[in-house]
């Protein structure tokens, strides 16, 4: 788990005038799903996209532990 990219993301959502319920309703998902992918424990592009495109950058920035360095995600 990684809480202090957690708090990041929550962080700079707020500085945008967003939520993880906000991220959650775009997604169609629960506010615990985007905590889980926001935390590390489970993962989901999509919500990793909504993330970043919330937050104006793009997945493999926001979440670089879980892509390859060729742009590819690391599953």
């Amino acid at each position: 788990m990684d809480r202090e990219r957690h708090a990041r993301i929550r962080y700079e959502l707020s500085l945008r005038g967003l939520t993880f319920a906000e991220i959650a309703r775009r997604a169609e998902v629960s506010v615990s799903s985007v905590s889980a992918v926001s935390l590390g424990k489970s993962r989901s592009a999509r919500i990793e996209l909504i993330l970043a495109q919330a937050l104006a950058t793009r997945p493999e920035v926001l979440f670089p532990d879980r892509y390859t360095a060729n742009g590819g995600d690391g599953t």
